[in-house]
C-alpha cells in the first residue's frame, strides 16, 4: 500500500457548483509525486458545501490539509501490522493475537471504511456493536455459523478494551504517516470486565488428581499443581530437563521451553531466533505448524523442585517411554519430548485440554474450571502456605514481576479472607489496658523501629526502591505501621 505522504504542497479551491440535487466543491492539488490531481466532493446542501470550502481554505493556510486518500481501515491495518511486528520484535503469540483482533473484530465491521472518513462516533458504534456480538462470530476473518448456545456468549469488556488499545496505537501511526490529522479513537476506553477466577481448593486438587486414570493427563496435572505451569510449558519439557539428583536428591525440572501451534503466516513475519524446532506436519497443506520455542521472558526460565510423589511418577513415565519404543522401533518416531504418544510423536497442548475436558464431563462433582485454572489454583495455594511470600512463589510461577503475580492472584480464597477479617477486628478494635499510646513488647519479643523496618524492606526487595510516588510510599508506610501494631513491635518512631 502506497502511503499518501503528508501535506498538500499546492492547492486551488474552485467555486461551488450545483450538480442536480447536490452541491460540489472542486479543487486541484499536487500529490506526493508532484502530479496534479482533481478532487470533487459533493454535499446535499449549499451550506455544507460552503463550510467544506472554508475548511479546505483554512487548513491550506494552516498547513494541515492532508493529501486526500481512499485508503481503507483494512488496507491500513494489514500494512501497519507486519511493520510493527518487525520493528518491535513481537513474539509469535503477540502477532497472532493482534492479527486475530484485526481480522475478526475490526475488519468485518469498519474494514471497508476510508480512514479519512472515520469519526469518533464510528468508534463508539463499533464498541457498541462488539458488546452485542457473540464470541467466535468470525474466525480468520470468515463468518461462522454458531449454535444457539454459542450465540448467548458475548465478547467481554476486556476484549473490547483490547480492540480500543490496538486501534489507538495503530491510528497514532496513521497520524505520523500523514494519513490522518487526528486519531478518531476516543480518549475514554471501554471498561474492562473483571471476573473472579474459578480455582480449586487443596482438597479438590488432591481428590481430582487421585481420580485421573489417563497417564498423560495425570502427569500433566501433577506437574501443573506442583510447578504452576502453563500448558505450553508442560508439553515443552524434554527428558533432559529432569534432574533427579539435584538439590541434594530432592530433584528438579527446568522450564525453559514452550510448545505451541501457530499459523505459518505468523512464522514468516516474526523473528525466528526464539524458535528451537518446527515439528513435521501431520497433514498435507496444513496452514499451521507445531513449534518448540524458548520461553517468552527471562523470568519464565526457572527451576522447579520435585515432590517425592512427582519424582516417582516421572521415573515410571520415562520407563514407559522406553518400553513404547522397544515395542516397534521401526515405527517409533522419537520426538525428543517428555510427553509423547505411544508412537513417539509429541503431545500437543490442545490434547491436554481435550483430555481435561473429557475428565471434567465424567466428574461433574468438581467445580468446572479451564485447564489454565490449575495454574491459578496452584499459585494461590502456594501463596497461602508460604504466608504470602510473593518472591518465592514468583520464582515458581515465572511471572515477570511481583506486581503481576499479586494482581493476578488477588483473589485469595474465601477462608483466608474471613481469617483476615477476624485478625483485623481483633487488632483494630482491641482496647488498650494502659492509657499509654505506645504498645510495650513482651519480654523476649524482637523489637524494630519503623525506620529500620522500612530500610529492611527496601534492601530485601529491589522493587521497593522504585516507589518514588508519594501516594505509594504513604500506603506502604500505613501497611507497615499496622503490621508493627499487630505484631506488638516497637512503636513507629522515625
Amino acid at each position: 500500500m502506497a502511503q499518501p505522504g503528508s501535506l498538500i504542497r499546492s492547492q486551488i479551491v474552485w467555486h461551488i457548483s450545483k450538480r442536480g440535487n447536490s452541491y460540489s466543491v472542486r479543487y486541484t492539488y499536487e500529490d506526493e509525486h508532484g502530479k496534479s490531481c482533481d478532487k470533487l466532493e459533493s454535499f446535499p446542501t449549499k451550506e455544507e458545501a460552503t463550510n467544506r470550502k472554508k475548511q479546505i481554505e483554512h487548513e491550506l493556510a494552516a498547513g494541515t490539509f492532508l493529501i486526500p486518500s481512499s485508503v481503507t481501515v483494512a488496507e491500513f491495518l494489514m500494512d501497519w501490522l507486519p511493520k510493527q511486528c518487525s520493528k518491535h520484535k513481537w513474539a509469535l503469540k503477540t502477532y497472532e493475537s493482534n492479527l486475530s483482533t484485526i481480522q475478526n473484530l475490526i475488519i468485518p465491521y469498519i474494514g471497508s471504511m476510508e480512514m479519512q472518513k472515520l469519526k469518533p462516533y464510528h468508534m463508539e458504534n463499533l464498541y457498541t456493536t462488539l458488546s452485542k456480538t457473540p464470541c467466535g462470530s468470525y474466525i480468520e476473518g470468515k463468518k461462522q455459523e454458531l449454535t444457539e448456545k454459542q450465540k448467548q456468549r458475548f465478547l467481554s469488556g476486556t476484549t473490547i478494551h483490547e480492540v480500543h488499545r490496538l486501534l489507538g496505537t495503530a491510528f497514532q501511526y496513521a497520524v505520523e504517516w500523514g494519513i490522518l490529522v487526528k486519531s478518531p479513537v476516543p480518549v475514554d476506553s471501554p471498561k474492562k470486565s473483571t471476573q473472579e477466577r474459578t480455582i480449586w481448593t487443596v482438597e479438590e486438587m488432591r481428590a481430582a488428581l487421585d481420580s485421573m486414570e489417563d497417564p498423560i493427563l495425570h502427569l500433566a496435572v501433577h506437574l501443573t499443581l506442583v510447578g504452576a505451569l502453563r500448558e505450553g510449558e508442560i508439553v515443552g519439557l524434554t527428558p533432559e530437563d529432569l534432574d533427579f539428583d539435584a538439590a541434594d536428591g530432592i530433584g528438579t525440572f527446568r522450564i525453559n521451553k514452550s510448545m505451541q501451534r501457530v499459523r505459518k503466516e505468523a512464522l514468516n513475519q516474526v523473528d525466528d531466533g526464539c524458535i528451537i524446532k518446527v515439528f513435521p506436519d501431520k497433514l498435507e497443506r496444513s496452514t499451521t505448524s507445531l513449534i518448540l520455542k524458548s520461553t517468552k521472558t527471562a523470568s519464565s526460565c526457572r527451576t522447579i523442585f520435585m515432590t517425592s510423589a512427582l519424582k516417582e511418577e516421572l521415573k515410571k513415565w520415562l520407563n514407559q517411554l522406553a518400553a513404547d519404543e522397544m515395542k516397534d522401533p521401526t515405527r517409533y518416531h522419537d520426538s525428543g519430548m517428555l510427553f509423547r504418544l505411544p508412537n513417539g510423536l509429541a503431545v500437543e497442548p490442545v490434547l491436554i485440554r481435550k483430555k481435561f475436558l473429557k475428565w471434567q464431563d465424567a466428574h461433574p462433582e468438581f467445580p468446572r474450571i479451564v485447564f489454565h485454572g490449575l495454574r491459578h489454583s496452584s499459585a494461590t495455594y502456594q501463596l497461602m502456605i508460604s504466608g504470602g511470600d510473593v518472591k518465592a512463589v514468583q520464582g515458581t510461577t515465572g511471572h515477570a514481576t511481583a506486581d503481576m503475580l499479586v494482581n493476578t492472584y488477588a483473589h485469595i480464597q474465601q477462608s483466608s479472607r474471613v481469617e483476615l477479617g477476624k485478625k483485623f477486628e481483633e487488632g483494630f478494635y482491641a482496647k488498650q489496658e494502659s492509657p499509654s499510646p505506645q504498645a510495650v513488647p513482651a519480654e523476649g519479643e524482637p523489637t524494630i523501629s519503623m525506620t529500620a523496618l522500612l530500610e529492611l524492606l527496601k534492601n530485601a526487595d529491589p522493587e521497593f526502591s522504585g516507589l518514588h510516588n508519594k501516594k505509594e510510599r504513604q500506603i506502604l508506610r500505613f501497611d507497615v505501621q499496622y503490621l508493627v501494631h499487630l505484631q506488638r513491635l516497637e512503636p513507629w518512631a522515625h
